[in-house]
């Protein structure tokens, strides 16, 4: 058995290590199994749609950043590449797995390394920005005008909200600076000026020459730029609703949709934070358990739609995984078919 194989039994096992210490902290895990069993599997499915439509729709939206600099994708090949990104993003750490498939398949279908890792990581950076600003907007409208039930947080609930609000606004504007950064060429220059006096600049500075003239093509494409908020802002609504409809086929009524959207985006960033084991296996479920308890639901019934939304993550991506193992399989007969026969004539 390989290292790398070892590796990734462990990061499974880590995973997996994480989901049981959060069934020690339940007074009564056999009804949390009672109750993933009793879910409404229609809501499950209509979690399940809203869950797809996100997948699809990130693909779109990458597909106008694409477009934006001269790369032509015909979308049944965006969707794949796009089926084959969210399967990666479960079976890898976090979802950086993700990006690196689809950045990867561009840029060998057209030759534009720096074009395909820019849109990649433009898109990245602005769906993270709409993400966070939803999850500060959101915790605010709580702070405001209280729980959708009228039911008063605790004190501690309270000062938890707050942070979130502060933490939340901080990092969207922080993803902000870092995307007009991107699209900056004074600071751009002024990053390049630094890296020429440090070590290895003869390799680096050609590097973030090449990439930061990437990112120059869309400061001439900023309605795409809008296009891609648009996107990931219905993308938020999706997966908020995705959530939503989990929680309300196990539990109706334990976590309104406005509070959804307050934790949605946090598990997010969490599970990109904290890239401990494949697809965020343990971190997911722990960040739904501690968010719920945040906004005064039950811990057990976050961990439960943890659970679900993770499975259904794994069953939605299956067609990538097909996919993927369908254009390796392409790939290795081209190679055989390029390479020189054995001639078995005497």
């Amino acid at each position: 058995m390989t290292r790398q194989r070892l590796f990734d039994i462990l990061k499974f096992a880590v995973g997996i290590a994480l989901i049981a210490f959060l069934f020690t902290r339940l007074e009564d895990p056999r009804a949390l199994w009672a109750q993933i069993a009793g879910a409404n599997m229609w809501l499950i499915l209509l979690g399940a749609i809203c869950y797809s439509g996100a997948v699809a729709l990130s693909g779109i939206k990458w597909g106008v950043l694409l477009r934006a600099v001269g790369i032509q994708v015909p979308l049944g090949r965006l969707m794949s590449y796009q089926w084959q990104a969210e399967f990666f993003n479960n079976f890898l750490p976090a979802q950086v797995g993700g990006d690196v498939a689809r950045g990867y398949a561009v840029a060998a279908d057209t030759r534009r390394t720096a074009d395909a890792a820019a849109s990649v990581v433009i898109d990245r950076f602005i769906g993270l920005l709409v993400f966070m600003l939803f999850a500060a907007v959101a915790t605010a409208a709580m702070l405001l005008w209280g729980r959708p039930n009228h039911v008063p947080f605790a004190p501690e609930q309270l000062l938890s909200l707050r942070l979130i609000a502060l933490g939340s606004g901080l990092v969207a504007l922080g993803l902000l600076a870092v995307v007009l950064m991107l699209l900056s060429r004074r600071l751009k220059g002024l990053v390049e000026r630094l890296l020429g006096r440090l070590p290895l600049r003869a390799r680096t500075v050609p590097m973030w020459q090449k990439g930061a003239r990437a990112f120059d093509a869309y400061r001439g494409h900023l309605d795409a730029l809008l296009w891609v908020a648009l996107g990931s802002m219905l993308i938020v609504l999706l997966t908020s609703l995705n959530i939503w409809l989990i929680a309300r086929a196990l539990e109706p009524g334990g976590i309104s949709l406005l509070e959804v959207l307050v934790v949605n985006p946090i598990i997010v960033f969490v599970a990109l934070a904290l890239p401990l084991a494949p697809g965020g296996l343990g971190v997911r479920q722990g960040a739904f358990y501690a968010t719920f308890l945040l906004v005064g639901a039950s811990g057990s019934l976050g961990l439960a739609v943890g659970i679900l939304q993770q499975a259904l993550g794994y069953i939605i991506s299956i067609p990538g995984g097909i996919l993927w193992m369908r254009g390796r399989g392409r790939h290795d007969d081209g190679r055989a078919q390029d390479s020189p026969g054995m001639d078995t004539t005497a």
